[in-house]
């Protein structure tokens, strides 16, 4: 996401003019890369999380709808996604914790800026921490999250047992 890196060279390939975007310098486009940057980090593990949740699925229950007239989306729709409930409330709740979780991309692209822009609550903790040195405040903040995460986990897990209950 350099004014010289390959997303800017790509666009320039595709417009047949140059594009020099300073993608993060702009707090708008900030986000848009950071948010990019992290979609393209966890993609993979979201993919084989569904992909192991898929393959799960009983073959002869899609053989049997097939045989009784069932289209590929009601398969999907009746079949596939019902016993995949559990899996897919497992990847979204590792997701909702590692955005709670995010530094590193941040940090390393935009350092929380430009401004606040990118600034999630980690860096915010982080610059609290290291800069202003106000320990009991952060240890507040840090209770507050996970006090959060916590009822958040609970949420999700009692999702999961529903969705077992209702599959099985």
């Amino acid at each position: 996401f350099q004014s010289g890196g390959p997303v800017n060279d790509i666009l320039s390939a595709l417009s047949g003019s140059p594009v020099t975007i300073a993608w993060l310098s702009d707090p708008t486009l900030a986000l848009v890369a950071v948010i990019v940057a992290d979609i393209w980090q966890w993609t993979p593990l979201m993919f084989l999380i569904l992909l192991a949740g898929m393959v799960g699925v009983p073959e002869d229950q899609i053989k049997a709808a097939t045989l009784l007239g069932a289209n590929p989306w009601q398969r999907f729709v009746t079949i596939v996604l019902p016993k995949m409930k559990t899996i897919i409330i497992i990847a979204l709740a590792i997701r909702v914790i590692e955005n709670f979780k995010i530094f590193d991309t941040l940090y390393i692209m935009t350092g929380g800026g430009p401004g606040v822009a990118t600034e999630t609550i980690s860096v915010y903790i982080y610059k609290l921490t290291t800069q202003d040195l106000i320990w009991g405040y952060v240890a507040a903040i840090a209770l507050a999250i996970l006090i959060v995460l916590s009822i958040a986990a609970v949420f999700a897990m009692k999702r999961m047992v529903r969705a077992r209950e209702v599959t099985a």
